[in-house]
């Protein structure tokens, strides 16, 4: 289907201009119709009288396409102004219907202009959030963890005091005084 451009108002302005363009030749007709129609023969013989009857034989066959030009002249003129208020009302007929559409995007429109700011607020607030609980858990690890590793630090000495015992029962007495004479 190949897209159709029509500008109503340009049609009807064609429209107008047609009707006087056929409105004049109409008038010429009119004017010309009686002297062509009975041409007077040239003389009084027979063959001027032939062709003076010839002549205005033609005039009749001109005078009744003359007729037909104008009927379809006419004819095409009202077409022409019919396609115009229809293309027209068409028009109005579709900006009635887009007019929602046009408020529905100009909404949509709108948020999706404040979608960048509010992304950048949104990220701010979900990051300070983030940071937050981090400072939080932190704060509860080492706040959980102090007594363990306090703890952990006394089993750590008890296990190197009971290592140093150990070693100094296998060395018995006198390993012990070894140990002291190498330091």
């Amino acid at each position: 289907m190949s897209p159709v451009i029509a500008a109503p108002e340009l049609m009807a302005g064609a429209a107008t201009d047609l009707a006087a363009i056929g409105s004049t030749l109409n008038a010429a007709h009119l004017i010309a119709a009686p002297p062509t129609l009975g041409v007077p023969p040239a003389a009084a013989d027979e063959v001027s009288t032939a062709i003076a009857h010839l002549f205005s034989e033609h005039a009749q066959d001109y005078q009744r396409l003359a007729g037909k030009a104008a009927a379809f002249q006419e004819q095409f003129v009202q077409h022409l102004t019919a396609s115009a208020s229809t293309y027209a009302g068409a028009e109005a007929a579709d900006v009635a219907l887009l007019q929602p559409f046009n408020a529905i995007a100009g909404s949509i429109g709108g948020a999706v202009a404040a979608l960048p700011g509010q992304a950048v607020t949104l990220f701010n607030a979900v990051g300070s959030q983030q940071l937050n609980l981090l400072t939080t858990a932190r704060g509860a690890l080492v706040a959980a963890l102090t007594p363990a590793l306090a703890l952990l630090a006394v089993i750590l000495l008890i296990a190197i005091f009971l290592t140093a015992i150990v070693v100094i029962q296998l060395l018995d007495g006198a390993g012990f005084s070894y140990l002291f004479g190498l330091l």
